[in-house]
């Protein structure tokens, strides 16, 4: 993509948000008797719905963590915690995943990991997870939902592409490189390869795909809407499967709108589902953003503000100003 392609689609984005937010603020604004609900909200569920948060960034950093031993990268808490952190509030922040790209550039230039390297540890691991999805999301749509709706025949569709598409990905990666003629970069034949590690990122991925729907039914259990554990888990299903195209950094905006819409064929009033998806949004925000950039300012900042000689920065600024005075004498 060129320079200027580039500065469009930011400006798109942008504008989009900006006109999504914009739109979302009046919604509210105009059936604000329809929100009354959020005076009402249950500080239990709210700190549950943290501690749920919480776990689930510990489990997806440790997704990051495990692969890099494999490169003899040892990581204490404060780094592999701190990535994680920094990565997801800069994935809410920036198009494009632009969180994953700072994490790759610290761990390039600390750690001496090859791009290519990152590039084929964190393609494993999403691959992993995203095969592991689509064998669950079958499975459930095949035995478990019986509603005849459009949206979830599209959803059994997309987890059947997504099935296939990680086993041919997984196992036949030359084969499919060869047959469309791809030059390969990256490989994560490596980490595929070692089945430790591949259980290991797997049951982490598991313990992440039953914390979403848990988090769903927390949310709405916050305004007092009581959810059966089955119908908070095909609303996960769903809004997982919505988060496989993400346009929006964070999918702002996005989810809350897909939640409320889905949230009406369970019988759920739009404005309430609404209000359960940004109660979520506000508790997932309320912790990254603090930690997140104390994580930042620890891991990238800090110690290049340490580097600084502001003594003699402060003393060559000076030498102008000598200059200019003793012209003026």
């Amino acid at each position: 993509m060129s320079e200027s392609n580039k500065k469009i689609y930011h400006a798109f984005l942008f504008l989009f948000s900006f006109l999504l937010f914009a739109g979302l603020v009046f919604y509210v604004q105009k059936n604000s008797t329809s929100f009354e609900k959020i005076n009402s909200l249950d500080l239990k569920y709210v700190l549950i719905l943290l501690a749920l948060h919480i776990f689930n960034f510990l489990l997806l950093g440790m997704t990051h963590k495990l692969p890099l031993l494999k490169n003899n990268i040892h990581l204490p808490f404060r780094e592999w915690h701190g990535l994680c952190m920094v990565s997801e509030l800069f994935n809410l922040l920036l198009p494009a995943k632009g969180g994953t790209g700072i994490r790759m550039l610290y761990l390039n230039e600390h750690k001496s990991l090859g791009m290519r390297e990152f590039l084929s540890m964190s393609f494993a691991v999403v691959l992993i997870g995203f095969t592991f999805l689509g064998i669950a999301g079958l499975l459930y749509c095949h035995f478990f939902i019986t509603k005849d709706h459009l949206i979830f025949s599209l959803l059994q569709s997309l987890f059947i592409a997504l099935t296939i598409s990680g086993f041919l990905l997984m196992f036949m990666t030359n084969v499919v490189a060869k047959l469309f003629k791809i030059k390969r970069r990256y490989s994560p034949k490596t980490y595929l390869k070692d089945y430790k590690l591949s259980i290991k990122v797997l049951t982490l991925w598991i313990g992440m795909f039953f914390l979403y729907p848990l988090k769903i039914y927390i949310a709405f259990k916050t305004i007092g809407v009581e959810l059966t554990l089955f119908d908070s888990l095909e609303i996960g299903l769903i809004l997982l499967a919505s988060s496989l195209f993400q346009v929006l950094p964070g999918n702002i905006g996005v989810k809350e709108i897909v939640t409320a819409y889905i949230g009406k064929q369970y019988g759920i009033e739009f404005e309430v589902a609404l209000l359960a998806s940004l109660v979520d949004r506000a508790v997932l925000v309320l912790y990254l953003f603090p930690v997140g950039f104390y994580s930042y300012w620890n891991l990238f900042l800090e110690k290049r503000f340490s580097e600084i000689n502001f003594a003699k920065i402060g003393a060559s600024s000076l030498i102008p100003l000598r200059k200019r005075l003793a012209k003026v004498r």
